[in-house]
């Protein structure tokens, strides 16, 4: 057997954030695939806070030196998170990427971005419509840029039921749980089988230890606490203009089924200021 490398791109999923909860290393989803199709060498290349920009200004550098035989791609979280998310820009990003390692002769798998509605808790419904219709505007724009490509692979963790599972994800309700990374490399090795890469090795196991009640209580003083006050500065507020921008969206689409303005009242200067409110 020639010797397999494997580089994982993308953010803190790829990172391994939610693989374990407490002390212990965090390797994620992409690591334990590549124990799964029995890889020579893995490089991570993930890190927390990542958007596509980022992938491919400082990954996909270092990725290509690599020479990798597959790459693993997931990336969108925080970008759907920001105000100047732009599916398309995103989507020609994840294509830039796979245009480069593939020129090599590698394998890229894409992973699709799950539904957030489905996962987040109840009193998070309005952001989690929000993230969802972007999630899937994200998806359907990864989905057209990448048809037909050849040497890449696209999984959408949606098609697994086991993607919507409260123990597929971590406390934070963001990142998948020690189960939920598992089962991602599970997913990732069967469509992967496609393309001549077969598991060699078991899926490395779930720790012992799941988080229970005094766990999670430790975690979310230790961590869930500090982290929520680091990023409440921006992301909070961000996520709150990003809900009332798409709510004045909603308004405006509906105000507009009921009896749009024709192109040319629309540009006139009285209008300009309630055309910009509209598009904001």
């Amino acid at each position: 057997m020639r010797p397999l490398r494997v580089v994982g791109l993308g953010d803190s999923v790829t990172a391994g954030v939610g693989d374990v909860v407490g002390g212990g290393n965090s390797p994620g989803w992409a690591a334990h695939l590549a124990v799964l199709l029995g890889a020579s060498e893995y490089l991570c290349l993930a890190r927390t806070g990542a958007r596509m920009r980022d992938v491919v200004a400082e990954q996909l550098p270092e990725a290509t030196a690599f020479k990798p035989d597959l790459a693993t791609l997931l990336i969108g979280g925080n970008d759907v998170l920001r105000s100047d998310f732009d599916a398309v820009r995103v989507a020609r990003g994840a294509r830039d990427v796979c245009v480069e390692l593939t020129a090599a002769g590698g394998v890229v798998l894409v992973v699709l971005l799950h539904d957030p509605s489905m996962v987040l808790p109840r009193g998070g419904l309005a952001v989690g419509r929000v993230l969802a219709a972007r999630a899937a505007a994200l998806n359907v724009a990864l989905l057209a840029d990448l048809a037909g490509m050849p040497g890449v692979v696209v999984l959408d963790p949606r098609d697994f039921e086991v993607a919507h599972l409260r123990s597929t994800w971590h406390i934070d309700r963001m990142h998948p749980s020690a189960q939920g990374h598992r089962a991602l490399a599970t997913m990732a090795a069967t469509w992967l089988s496609r393309r001549g890469f077969h598991p060699v090795a078991p899926v490395p196991p779930v720790p012992e230890q799941c988080p229970g009640p005094v766990l999670v209580a430790v975690w979310l003083v230790a961590h869930g606490v500090p982290w929520l006050l680091r990023r409440s500065v921006d992301l909070i507020p961000e996520l709150v203009g990003v809900v009332i921008a798409e709510r004045r969206a909603e308004r405006a689409r509906t105000t507009c089924q009921g009896g749009c303005q024709s192109p040319a009242a629309m540009a006139a200067p009285s209008d300009a200021a309630a055309a910009t409110t509209a598009s904001a």
